[in-house]
């Protein structure tokens, strides 16, 4: 697949990937920046333990000698485990997944080295041509996302975007799948149904939703830049990540179907009671996100919370369509800093560890699909 990044002009300070097969990936400059400073630090040992792996099984596969495996496996093994993947955000791990090593790091990485490496068909040859291959493609990410963000700040690209205040939020409301502005029509209906969405979150954080600030868009799959205050985002964050671990439950459960059919052990009751459970898991997921809202703002009025169930109502909907809520983690303040609020620094901590957590609930449902698809490759 051919790819090439491609630079808007300096005015709105946007770049975005774009390959012959997929939709573009179009996001602010500073997440590229961000993006190939944390690929850089984050692969560094990765990178030297691929090349031990690599060496293992090149002389695998051309000696008779044969050397031991598990070690320089295991090893690498519990690298890409721990690679922080969580502090990336959604349209960050969209480049990586452009530039086809998205799949190769994280726990996704993990899983996959070990399904190449731990095949009952294993050949020395094979897998070593594939780990190689591997090791290359993180090689070549880490380059062209260095060479990208050497070029932005040598063009003297704005580094981000601005938001009203100190305590503002960045958020990506994604328009993809079904959930896709393809018309006019798309777009009046989706705007109803987001003003709905902010409209019960704010007025439950005791705001207007007119404070909730549009920054600008990005076209590819439709992508609306929010900026919401710290109580906004919390609130909406949190309606994600259980949004999220439904999605994980749904997929679970799906997985274990195909599973039970495939071993040809599913009867009819079976089916029917894990149908039942996933229809329950849905509804208690909803009852668990207005709990969870209620312990965030506890002061919350009876009118405020129902108009935020139909606003989860819609968000749900919305991801079961396709969509997606994407939340840029905001930097750590500097304690060192001569401006220093240690109640803003404790409130911003919270708010990137809620994002995070976030992302970790959606990587796993991501890593639960990417198990099913070794699973389908492997029939």
């Amino acid at each position: 697949m051919s790819k090439e990044i491609v630079s808007s002009t300096a005015d709105d300070s946007r770049l975005a990937f774009r390959s012959s097969h997929a939709k573009e990936v179009e996001m602010d400059v500073s997440e590229i920046v961000r993006l190939a400073e944390w690929f850089r630090e984050n692969t560094k040992q990765v990178e030297t333990l691929y090349l031990d792996l690599v060496s293992v099984l090149q002389n695998n596969a051309q000696q008779s000698a044969q050397m031991p495996v598990k070690a320089a496996l295991d090893s690498l093994s519990k690298a890409l485990a721990e690679m922080p993947t969580q502090e990336l955000s959604t349209l960050q791990m969209r480049v990586l997944d452009k530039l086809g090593v998205a799949e190769l790091i994280g726990k996704a990485g993990e899983s996959a080295l070990n399904t190449k490496v731990r095949a009952t068909t294993y050949d020395p040859a094979t897998t070593h041509s594939s780990i190689a291959s591997d090791a290359q493609s993180i090689e070549e990410a880490q380059r062209r996302l260095l060479a990208l963000k050497n070029s932005a700040e040598a063009l003297g690209l704005k580094s981000e975007l601005k938001s009203d205040t100190i305590d503002s939020y960045t958020i990506n409301v994604i328009f993809q799948g079904q959930a896709s502005i393809e018309n006019v029509r798309d777009w009046k209906k989706s705007a109803a149904e987001w003003e709905l969405i902010m409209s019960g979150v704010a007025g439950v954080a005791g705001e207007r939703p007119e404070d909730v600030r549009v920054l600008g868009t990005a076209n590819g799959s439709i992508i609306f830049t929010l900026s919401a205050s710290s109580l906004v985002t919390k609130i909406l964050a949190t309606i994600s990540k259980h949004i999220a671990e439904i999605a994980n439950r749904y997929l679970d459960f799906q997985l274990k179907r195909e599973s039970l059919d495939r071993s040809r052990m599913l009867t009819k009751v079976m089916k029917d009671e894990l149908l039942r459970q996933e229809t329950e898991s849905r509804s208690t997921g909803q009852r668990k996100i207005i709990e969870a809202v209620k312990k965030i703002v506890p002061s919350a009025s009876p009118e405020a919370l129902s108009n935020l169930e139909l606003a989860v109502s819609k968000q749900i909907a919305f991801s079961e369509q396709g969509g997606d809520v994407d939340f840029i983690p905001p930097n750590n303040i500097d304690e060192d800093s001569d401006s220093y609020d240690k109640a803003l620094a404790i409130d911003v901590a919270n708010i990137r560890k809620l994002i995070e957590e976030y992302q970790t609930v959606k990587q796993q449902v991501k890593l639960l699909g990417f198990d099913s698809k070794i699973i389908d490759d492997e029939k």
